[in-house]
């Protein structure tokens, strides 16, 4: 009975849906940007929190692996990236293929230098893997080594794990081991008597609170040989779960970061440092400041050198009970009284604190993008390893480069470390599109990592947001204005035909998003555009050109579904005409403001949880709708859905994507093309299709691929992580 029960909706929806045909689009050109797409080593806070990592290579190198198992190794004296791979975890490991929810893989720091452990030669050298999957429901923890020659050797040389922590050093050719353990359960010494006097009663009332049990105990393993040697001892801490174990270079010393939580069960706590020597067990402990977040937040402690230790802890936000600032509060600390060298706060956005073998420069990794180079001395910027694109737009086709035509360019706004971005103008062959009339590169450098972008159709005005600020750039990259926006966050920005700029902001001291309009005059300057004020739950849509699309929105019945009305105003907010309540509909203009793309999702009959979408076009100023085109996801399953990605310059075509999930797993199964004028769907090259398909999950932050059109409506450009991809065709 189950092929009848697909078969019904596709006859239902048969009416609509039209049979179809090839698209004429072939590939025109990729550029890629080098570096890691930007957010795929996430954050403090983020589900999992950050994963990948950074560590040291041989001989002045530095390797960088991210959520989405892209591994670089770099020149670090240059910034060069000396090899890309896509980095897989041994067949035999559980998941090893799972392209949605297999193991993260983690970059500690650390390698595999094949030192002696308890008498055991380890596996191989290399660089050490960490590996965090799921067995039968179950969580595992292994490692395995990427040697040289490219081959993944599994084995840990130094199996830490939640319930077991540890460190280890080498010294000489062996491999020291320190651990921790739980505390015994029952009291070593028997509970006290108290007594304080009722003020109530004016009874004196005897109490007997049972002591805080024992804190775990540090084994330290064995160091040295002969009469020198230091045996293996026991060493007892204060309470508190111990999150990390880091025994100093020489092995002389072994630091533990410890937590105390309000009660059991909680998150985050004060953080202890506890410095041990081994010769003696004698222990000096100093706390560090604020409220550290200890789940999804990985806390770091490392040694440089012998006698001072970096340190890089997420502080919990008091509001959300989440991440502070989206960072980790990175210090250069001295091992025996915790007094902070120089510190850098969350607000940096940097997660992690690697040491260079040497000492003289630590790795990082900021806004979860780029990773970083800086000096151990006082933590200051050296150098970014690759760039992030953080906001691209497709741009029409422009002059000569080198003596070839360009017909086909992007801007793409750059995280380049430093907490600075920049822009710059890429064609289809990956080259940067040089100043007319010279061999000058077209780049405008941002005191700032961009939030957004936007171009007029002609490029002739660019627009860049940064937190607080707008900046507005001509065609030469000169900048001709900036616009002051405290305490807001741009969103989205749009420029629409007559030179409107639109831009949707979060306004942190209302705590919510409102939208923003400026005008070019005719001396190409932005000018302020009062919007008429919204009614409560409703929102304009950007682009904001000739016509105002105010969406409304309502909830009739506590439990029922959402309903959603377009109003369609004057700029002065005169209104035009206004849809009848109705299921929650969008609406996206065409770039002339002349035509309406309209989309609804529909239940499709007897399927549970899976949506058709339902598109037309509808008249701008008088509301006259055309024929509707419905189309069903391309695989009848559970959270399958349709949604539009770009309405064409020709008013007809439109991109969708499909996608699927809920809750801590989605997917991309690609991108569609449709015609609204013909109501068909116009088949696109695998590339569209299984070539876009992306897994993303909770601990798998990989990035999903966008497609736009460009404003000539001769191409459309795929951004997919740091990569772009023009394919030409009229749209």
């Amino acid at each position: 009975m189950r092929p009848l029960l697909l078969l019904l909706p596709l006859l239902m929806l048969g009416h609509t849906h039209a049979q179809t045909t090839p698209a004429a689009v072939s590939p025109h050109g990729a550029a890629r940007v080098i570096g890691h797409a930007a957010g795929t080593f996430g954050q403090p806070g983020d589900p999992s929190g950050p994963t990948g990592g950074v560590a040291w290579g041989p001989t002045g190198t530095a390797y960088t692996l991210d959520g989405a198992q892209v591994l670089h190794h770099w020149d670090v004296s240059t910034g060069r990236s000396l090899s890309r791979q896509m980095l897989w975890p041994p067949v035999a490991l559980p998941g090893a293929r799972d392209p949605a929810f297999g193991p993260r893989l983690l970059l500690d720091g650390s390698s595999s230098d094949g030192a002696v452990s308890n008498g055991t030669q380890a596996a191989a050298a290399g660089l050490l893997v960490r590996v965090e999957g799921l067995q039968n429901g179950q969580p595992y923890r292994t490692a395995f080594t990427l040697t040289p020659d490219g081959r993944r050797v599994l084995g840990d040389p130094c199996p830490s794990s939640e319930a077991v922590p540890m460190g280890c050093t080498v010294v000489g050719q062996v491999r020291v081991q320190d651990r921790t353990e739980a505390g015994p359960t029952t009291p070593q010494t028997p509970p006290l008597e108290l007594s304080f006097r009722d003020p109530a009663t004016g009874k004196t009332v005897m109490t007997r609170p049972d002591p805080p049990p024992d804190g775990p105990r540090l084994l330290l393993g064995a160091l040295g040989s002969g009469a020198g040697r230091l045996p293996s001892s026991t060493v007892t801490l204060p309470r508190g779960e111990v999150l990390r174990v880091v025994p100093s270079p020489d092995g002389s010393r072994t630091a533990v970061l410890r937590l105390v939580t309000p009660r059991p069960g909680w998150g985050a706590g004060t953080a202890y440092v506890d410095v041990v020597q081994r010769k003696d067990g004698k222990r000096v402990t100093w706390v560090l400041p604020g409220m550290t977040l200890a789940d999804d937040a990985a806390p770091a402690l490392r040694w440089v050198g012998n006698s001072r230790l970096l340190t890089a802890t997420a502080l919990q936000d008091p509001t959300t009970g989440g991440s502070l600032e989206g960072g980790q509060v990175v210090a250069l600390r001295d091992a025996l009284t915790g007094r902070a060298l120089w510190k850098l706060p969350a607000s940096a956005g940097l997660v992690g604190a690697v040491p260079s073998p040497d000492g003289r420069l630590w790795l990082t990794v900021r806004g979860g993008s780029v990773p970083e180079v800086r000096r151990v001395s006082d933590g200051a910027f050296v150098r970014a390893l690759g760039r992030a694109v953080v906001a691209w737009v497709p741009l029409a086709g422009g002059a000569s480069v080198g003596g070839a035509s360009s017909s086909g360019r992007a801007a793409v706004a750059l995280s380049v470390g430093g907490g600075a971005g920049a822009l710059i103008l890429l064609d289809q062959a990956g080259r940067e599109v040089p100043l007319a009339g010279g061999t000058a590169r077209w780049r405008f450098a941002i005191p700032g990592v961009p939030d957004a972008l936007a171009a007029t159709p002609d490029a002739g005005r660019f627009a860049l947001a940064v937190p607080g600020a707008l900046y507005l750039l001509d065609s030469t990259g000169r900048l001709r204005q900036t616009l002051k926006l405290p305490g807001l966050r741009v969103m989205a920005l749009a420029f629409a035909s007559g030179g409107v700029l639109s831009a949707r902001v979060n306004d942190a001291a209302l705590g919510g998003e409102r939208t923003l309009a400026w005008q070019l005059d005719s001396a190409g300057q932005l000018r302020p555009l009062v919007l008429p004020p919204l009614p409560e739950g409703s929102r304009y849509t950007l682009p904001v050109s000739a016509v105002l699309l105010r969406e409304d929105a309502r909830r009739p019945a506590l439990t029922g579904p959402f309903q959603s009305r377009l109003s369609v105003q004057s700029l002065a907010g005169g209104l035009r005409w206004q849809d009848a309540w109705g299921p929650e509909t969008a609406a996206l203009p065409s770039p002339d403001g002349q035509t309406l793309l309209r989309a609804r999702a529909v239940a499709v009959p007897g399927q549970q949880d899976i949506s058709a979408l339902k598109l037309w076009l509808a008249n701008a100023r008088s509301g006259q709708a055309s024929p509707p085109l419905t189309l069903l996801p391309s695989a009848l399953k559970i959270y399958r859905s349709l949604g539009v990605a770009d309405f064409a310059p020709n008013r007809r075509h439109v991109l969708l994507t499909e996608r699927g999930g809920d809750g801590c797993g989605g997917a991309l199964y690609g991108v569609r093309l449709a015609d609204l004028q013909t109501r068909q769907e116009l088949s696109l090259p695998a590339a569209f299709g299984t070539g876009l398909t992306r897994f993303t999950g909770c601990g798998h932050p990989r990035p999903v691929p966008q497609v736009a059109f460009a404003p000539d409506g001769r191409h459309l450009l795929i951004r997919d992580g740091n990569a772009l991809t023009w394919w030409a065709g009229a749209f």
